[in-house]
């Protein structure tokens, strides 16, 4: 039952972030039709024109979007402009009930609360129209809830254990499983933000989670059956008995005999391994034998192969985006044209070296699970991943750079304490380089209004690169303050120094500079982390001197 709670605490977690991003991807398509330029004529001016236009806008989404059954257009006063759709759908939503405060900001959730009507569910969509920050209307989408059955119990096979969701308004005082009004839970909700063990009525004992859904009046219920769990321990007890005599005879004869023949094929494994580590696809493992180890040979082979066919494929691709590049570059439009292919070639070929690295590191895994610690080239695998892991966040930079040119960069705001995100990362930082001492001189506890995880991304960048670039100094010092209403944090290290000359390219994509010593990187790490902080409204710099260190500065507004 404890295993139970575990579960289903993680399913609701889980879920409410899945349904998280529906409620985004509702407030995304009315984000685009409020962003249109006659909508705000019309709320503005009142021109005839707009109106016709605006009319023509709505229709179009509604005729694209079957969900969507009425759109509504009222001005900063909530008195309707226009309306558009099955106009006899008698709701009506309160735009003040879709306030939220905090952070000192006040602001609007995306989606409304259930209402039925006929038989059937709604909910509505609000969208702010504004124009220079300032917002000068509002956009209600309604939608009809339209899900089959079938999908309902896909999900349910999914979740395992005869597992349920619910949906409701967060007040309450309406509850659906998707298909139709259902009775709500028979405790009270608060009991239910943790864990919490119920009966319902032709079901018996259940334990269900609940959490609301941000951005939303919704609230997500799971429930599993109680049953399931104490049933499936008590299988597993009876076989684990079984087996655990079988093992203890088992394994005392055949444990000698299996390290006897699998010390060879084990080395020659590691042996590929390591060369796949240090760029050499080619590397395949002859082992006669239809064990374990024969297969873990050949899917070895197999994922070698891959791995060669896709470096061969991307290559290709290479030598076919240059050829395009060369020939498309002869004026300026036809340079924006080479920029755009070239960020499109970058997220394909990030995209396409995932699907190997995963490869890898699923045979790494498999190895090192099959593995005795005590093996020398235990430690060469882990080398080799330590080699992947760096590769992952290689590709994560040129897919960070496609989305910042692309324009597609997603942001999640939050309210968030600046003080613990600096020293979380910080911390992670330190587990990484042990032998650089990462002082933290000040810190500044103030709350910011920005996405945590691109804000985390920045300060782990800038550190990064002071432990990087000061091989033969040990300390790095970190620092941030609140000063005339803004954040600064600065990131000093000892190490080499940057040239004056450099200092003005330094933070553009794929700038790297030439110095004696070779240092690993694709040149990107400054140019996302310039990027994050100026769509946060703050601005970063540089200060240094060569063979004394650098000082990285970044400050963002601080949240009133």
């Amino acid at each position: 039952m404890t295993v139970g709670s575990e579960r289903i605490a993680s399913l609701a977690d889980k879920l409410s972030l899945m349904f998280k991003g529906s409620v985004d991807q509702f407030a995304a398509k009315m984000q685009a039709v409020a962003g249109q330029k006659s909508v705000t004529d019309l709320l503005e001016s009142g021109k005839p024109d707009a109106h016709g236009e605006v009319s023509a806008l709505f229709n179009n989404f509604l005729k694209n979007d079957t969900a969507s059954k009425l759109i509504e257009l009222l001005d900063t006063q909530k008195n309707h402009v226009l309306r558009s759709g099955n106009e006899k759908l008698p709701l009506k939503l309160n735009v003040d009930s879709m306030r939220i405060s905090g952070g000192g900001k006040t602001a609007y959730v995306s989606v409304g609360r259930f209402m039925v009507y006929q038989g059937s569910i709604y909910f509505p969509t609000l969208t702010l129209v504004t124009d220079k920050n300032k917002t000068v209307g509002y956009i209600i989408n309604w939608q009809m809830l339209s899900v089959t059955q079938q999908a309902i119990d896909q999900f349910g096979q999914l979740l395992g254990g005869n597992g349920k969701i619910y949906f409701g308004n967060d007040n309450a005082g309406f509850w659906t499983d998707l298909r139709k009004p259902v009775d709500g839970p028979p405790v009270d909700l608060a009991v239910l933000q943790k864990p919490a063990q119920y009966s319902r009525a032709n079901e018996g004992a259940v334990i269900g989670s609940l959490r609301k859904i941000p951005g939303s009046k919704w609230l997500i219920l799971v429930e599993l059956s109680s049953a399931s769990f104490s049933q499936t321990a008590a299988v597993f007890l009876r076989w684990v008995s079984l087996i655990g005599i079988v093992l203890v005879v088992a394994g005392s004869i055949g444990g000698w005999i299996m390290v006897r023949n699998i010390t060879g094929p084990i080395k020659a494994l590691s042996t590929a391994a390591t060369s796949i580590a240090e760029g050499d696809y080619s590397v395949s493992v002859e082992v006669d034998r239809q064990d374990e180890i024969g297969t873990l040979a050949e899917s070895f082979n197999i994922m070698a192969a891959r791995v060669r066919n896709t470096q061969q494929g991307l290559e290709q691709k290479v030598e076919e985006t240059t050829r395009e590049l060369q020939t498309a570059i002869t004026d300026i439009s036809e340079k924006e044209k080479s920029e755009k292919k070239k960020d499109e070639f970058i997220s394909i070929a990030s995209h396409e070296l995932k699907t190997p690295l995963t490869t890898i590191k699923a045979f790494f895994q498999i190895a090192v699970k099959e593995m005795d610690p005590g093996f020398k080239s235990f430690n060469l695998i882990g080398r080799a991943a330590r080699q992947l892991t760096r590769m992952e966040r290689l590709i994560e930079d040129l897919l960070d750079a496609s989305r910042i040119n692309s324009g597609k960069m997603q942001y999640n705001l939050e309210d968030f304490d600046f003080q613990e995100v600096l020293g979380d990362a910080v911390d992670g930082i330190r587990g990484i380089f042990p032998n650089h001492n990462l002082v933290i001189e000040k810190s500044a506890p103030v709350m910011f209004h920005g996405d945590r995880h691109r804000i985390e991304q920045v300060i782990i960048n800038l550190i990064n690169n002071a432990v990087k670039y000061s091989p033969d100094a040990d300390k790095v010092l970190i620092s941030s303050e609140v000063k005339d209403g803004k954040i600064m944090v600065t990131i000093r290290d000892f190490g080499i120094g940057i040239a004056e000359e450099h200092i003005n390219e330094l933070f553009e994509s794929f700038y790297r500079i030439n110095v004696e010593q070779h240092f690993q990187g694709l040149g990107l790490g400054l140019f996302i982390s310039s990027e994050i902080i100026k769509r946060h409204g703050g601005d970063i710099w540089v200060e240094s001197e060569v063979g004394k260190g650098s000082a990285f500065t970044f400050q963002l507004p601080a949240v009133a």
